[in-house]
């Protein structure tokens, strides 16, 4: 058996130590081609990528692609879904680092730190009552999108003592069966919200929230489920972050809503074009944090990811059902 890894990032020699040891007897080759057309599939089996080629007729051997990413919108309409590949993401290995993310900007806009940074920057004492900060015991947190990445957050902020509120595409489907590299974490039972909704009760669960966090798969469904009319809904004052792709919510219309000052603040990762134009709208914006999609990348990512390759390759040479295996119906 052949898996070809193709990345971006040059491991370093202990990286490739340890996929030595972790695939033993198995012909592994790493590349770093930017242009999956350019690689060379002819005696492949197990592709390891984020961008997968379109002319899959030059991989006659392609039995399982394994992506980085947690998400595969970006597959939409390619050919491999019309062949028997198996494709399987990466969803569960950023739970922890992307829900710490979740968390972190969560405190940052309850605590003013934007404004409180100014302090510094200007050496100016400021009005320290006007910069008092609510306490977050007690608030409601609704997360949009309940797999792992939603029900890590779903602990985090639990922890703080808020209330937690999820959507889900089967809300009566309770249990998390994905990978989950994090003993102790997540929300496996489906025990920590007090509430569940379904994709068609958006409308009944955002002015609940004080906090709203977006964590659902970019499919054609979730694409723009959350415009002007769901963000009038949201309380005011209320706040959004958003960590999974761009496009679930319509950023011209957040824009907006920060300028009016319905929403007190949002943090954004991801974005619907990435990188963005130097001319975005949300450069702009008041009441914004923006990062480049940076929630997921971890120091520790390598050796999650290896230990799902790990995982996956042993039931793919017993001819078991692989983890994270994407659904070509729900297209994640």
């Amino acid at each position: 058996m052949k898996i070809l890894l193709n990345m971006a990032y040059r491991l370093s020699a202990d990286q490739r130590a340890t996929l030595s040891g972790i695939l033993p007897g198995i012909e592994t080759v790493i590349q770093n081609e930017g242009d999956p057309e350019a690689l060379e599939g002819t005696d492949v089996d197990v592709l390891v990528t984020e961008l997968v080629p379109r002319r899959l007729e030059k991989w006659p051997r392609l039995r399982w692609v394994q992506l980085f990413s947690a998400g595969s919108n970006h597959l939409r309409d390619h050919p491999i879904w019309k062949t028997p590949i198996v494709v399987t993401n990466a969803s569960g290995s950023h739970g922890v680092p992307i829900a710490q993310y979740v968390t972190m900007t969560w405190l940052m806009m309850v605590h003013r730190m934007p404004k409180l940074f100014e302090f510094k920057q200007t050496r100016v004492w400021p009005d320290r009552e006007a910069l008092a900060a609510p306490v977050v015991r007690g608030m409601t947190a609704g997360v949009i999108g309940y797999g792992g990445i939603g029900r890590e957050c779903a602990r985090q902020l639990g922890a703080l003592g808020m209330t937690i509120l999820c959507l889900k595409r089967n809300p009566d489907d309770r249990p998390h069966r994905g990978n989950n590299p994090w003993p102790g974490t997540g929300d496996a039972d489906g025990t920590i919200p007090a509430a569940w909704f379904g994709p068609d009760q958006v409308a009944e669960m955002l002015p609940l929230c004080d906090v709203v966090v977006v964590t659902v798969p970019k499919t054609r469904e979730t694409e723009e489920m959350i415009a002007a009319r769901e963000l009038a809904l949201m309380k005011k004052g209320a706040r959004l972050i958003i960590i999974s792709r761009g496009g679930i919510v319509d950023e011209e219309a957040l824009a907006a809503s920060l300028r009016s000052n319905h929403l007190a603040g949002a943090a954004v990762d991801c974005f619907v074009r990435e990188p963005l134009s130097s001319d975005h709208v949300f450069f702009d914006v008041p009441n914004l944090i923006m990062t480049p999609h940076v929630s997921g990348i971890f120091l520790e990512y390598w050796s999650v990811m290896f230990g799902l390759l790990a995982e996956n390759t042993r039931r793919f040479r017993d001819g078991r059902p692989l983890m994270n295996e994407v659904s070509r119906q729900a297209g994640y």
